[in-house]
């Protein structure tokens, strides 16, 4: 539930969640940009998905990434801002973020919106609504059935014990220091 909207209603509580919706204030969180692969967009879907929950603002998501989202998640969002809803606003703070946590990002009982630029990889923003992250990040049916397919196919269930590893370095070899093929490898043996 992203945005609760009820005159006669001054204040509710929701216990569960321990979200305070109040009818005086307008806010709205807005997610445009589709930065980076998979991972990133993970943590900016959730950070802008809970910040949304947090401050009870009402929450855009451009088309195009739920319908990325959609390709591998049953993503089932309410209540979204729409496309004519948004262009309707005039004074739209755009805030770019990468891995740092903003605690005073926003501030209870006024009036923004705010557009989220960057990765925003802290779980702080989200930590809190975790169980409504998940419920709408849970794989589609057919890829946990392919997943179980391979998983059959491939193990052997009385003596092997599998262990998946990843690790990144396709676009971080050139940025950052990565560990050498040598120490990948060594690291690895351990496990053989």
């Amino acid at each position: 539930m992203l945005n609760i909207r009820s005159k006669s209603v001054d204040n509710l509580q929701l216990s569960k969640n321990k979200i305070l919706f109040n009818d005086s204030k307008e806010c709205h969180i807005i997610l445009r940009e589709r930065g980076g692969r998979l991972g990133n967009r993970l943590f900016m879907f959730a950070s802008a998905y809970g910040l949304s929950l947090t401050h009870s603002c009402q929450l855009y998501i451009d088309r195009n990434i739920i319908d990325e989202l959609q390709e591998s998640f049953e993503i089932n969002l309410t209540n979204l801002l729409s496309k004519s809803q948004l262009n309707q606003l005039t004074a739209i703070k755009k805030i770019s973020n990468y891995c740092s946590y903003i605690p005073d990002l926003l501030y209870s009982n006024s009036n923004y919106s705010i557009e989220l630029s960057g990765y925003w990889q802290v779980h702080k923003y989200f930590i809190d609504h975790m169980e409504q992250i998940k419920q709408q990040l849970r794989f589609k049916q057919s890829i946990l059935d392919r997943v179980n397919n391979f998983l059959e196919k491939n193990t052997n269930k009385n003596s092997l014990t599998s262990v998946g590893i990843h690790i990144r370095r396709g676009d971080f070899l050139l940025v950052r220091r990565t560990s050498s093929n040598k120490y990948i490898f060594d690291a690895m043996s351990h496990f053989l």
